[in-house]
């Protein structure tokens, strides 16, 4: 009863066009002052207990790091570098650049909307200058902006983790796999609609390129993105390593961005450094407020059992448990439709998780899937946060882009299911440097 009450209310202040972070807290405020079972006094610890962690604070750096090193100008030299590595050569050159400067990028940031708005802002425009339709080059860009979530660093992974007790390290090298299948899968589907379109162009046109012979191009250009794939070394085998927490992964990370712009590519001044941080302060602020109201919608749903009303019901439908996750999935996708994957993540994660564990799945691939799978609501109508940054960039409406991005989320969604079957995929990095 109080499960439905919750849900009701939640997505009627929705409705009613009140702020994600506010609805969820509202509700959750109505029910615990309405439910005998619940100690009021349960809002002000839950809510501060929810951002108490000291691994959430990984987070607010890894945003530092993302806007420090877009504001050094690193974002260009990456998109400068991918253009010189693939852009020249392939039919659908410039979605290829796209894709794989996402992904290169997902190692500085963590951010997916730090990483699209970033790639954005650059490719959009110029897929749009060299013949490419807007709807495709948004598509391209919402949806490989999802690679940042997978490839380490990861806000999410930092999430999921402290939700559910889960080792930072081994999601972040769990999503290494997935996120590089996610980028093959995502060119291919450029290429087949590329195709399809008629879309022919081999040389790629972002800034020009040089007389210089390739490979000194090439070597210049790496020179120049060279810090962007330092970084996520740093972080990864300071996390692996033992030497760093991810916490203070996050602080190399700002570190590493900083040391970069002030003195290896000279862009970076007070002034710009002072906008990153108020950039950065602000993100921090609202998915800490996310967090901290999801986090007493999570406690209510674990205190009225939530997770075995759900699992009791997906029962009902099979008794197998890859068709029980299935069904856990498709859930996860169709929330996605109407929340953002942060709110998803904090206020599914702890029970999802417990029904992870009765289903006996592996912790590290069972959280890796359910990360993977949430993300796809951001590049869904209506709330698709990534899709309605491409749009706003582009400057077409939602309505013209979301026949084309439905092919590529499409084709996410059965690598999530796919992954679901083979587990190894997701493991095997992991169990290469853990005990596992």
């Amino acid at each position: 009863m109080m499960i439905t009450a919750l849900f009701v209310l939640f997505f009627g202040l929705l409705a009613l066009g009140m702020p994600i972070a506010f609805a969820i807290g509202l509700s959750s405020l109505i029910i615990i002052f309405v439910d005998p079972t619940m100690i009021p006094y349960v809002v002000t610890s839950k809510f501060f207990a929810g951002i108490d962690s000291f691994t959430l604070l990984a987070i607010p750096f890894f945003i530092f790091a993302g806007e420090i090193t877009t504001a050094s100008g690193l974002t260009a030299r990456i998109i400068r570098f991918a253009d010189v590595l693939v852009g020249r050569f392939f039919r659908v050159g410039l979605a290829y650049v796209n894709i794989l400067s996402s992904m290169l990028f997902a190692g500085v940031s963590g951010s997916i909307t730090a990483d699209s708005a970033a790639m954005g802002s650059l490719l959009i425009p110029s897929m749009k200058k060299a013949g490419y339709d807007a709807d495709y080059a948004v598509a391209i860009t919402a949806t490989s902006g999802t690679i940042g979530a997978l490839i380490p660093p990861s806000i999410l992974m930092v999430i999921y983790g402290s939700l559910t007790n889960l080792s930072v390290g081994q999601l972040f090298l769990g999503g290494i796999v997935p996120g590089f299948i996610f980028a093959a899968v995502l060119m291919l589907v450029a290429y087949l609609v590329g195709r399809a379109r008629g879309y022919d162009f081999r040389v790629s046109d972002i800034d020009g390129h040089s007389d210089d012979p390739y490979w000194k191009e090439l070597l210049v250009a790496f020179r120049g993105a060279s810090i962007a794939l330092i970084i996520p070394l740093i972080i990864v085998g300071g996390i692996v390593g033992g030497f760093a927490t991810p916490t203070e992964a996050g602080v190399l990370a700002v570190a590493c961005a900083l040391i970069a712009g002030v003195f290896f590519y000279r862009t970076l001044n007070w002034s710009k450094i002072y906008e990153a941080a108020y950039r950065s302060a602000l993100l921090t602020a609202v998915v800490m407020a996310i967090i901290a109201f999801s986090t007493l919608f999570s406690d209510i749903l674990t205190r009225n059992d939530f997770q075995d009303w759900l699992l009791g019901n997906i029962q009902l439908v099979s008794e197998n448990r890859y068709i029980q996750l299935t069904l856990i999935l498709l859930l996860l996708f169709i929330l996605g439709l109407v929340l953002d994957v942060t709110a998803i993540l904090i206020m599914f994660a702890a029970p999802l998780a417990a029904i992870g564990v009765t289903l006996g799945f592996d912790p590290i691939h069972y959280g890796v899937i359910i990360v993977m799978v949430s993300l796809l609501g951001a590049c869904t109508p209506p709330v698709g946060t990534l899709l309605l940054i491409g749009c706003s960039i582009a400057q077409i409406p939602l309505s013209r882009a979301i026949g084309t991005v439905s092919w590529f989320v499409g084709a996410q969604l059965l690598v999530c299911i796919f992954l679901m079957f083979v587990p190894e995929a997701i493991t095997w990095v992991p169990s290469l440097v853990f005990n596992r």
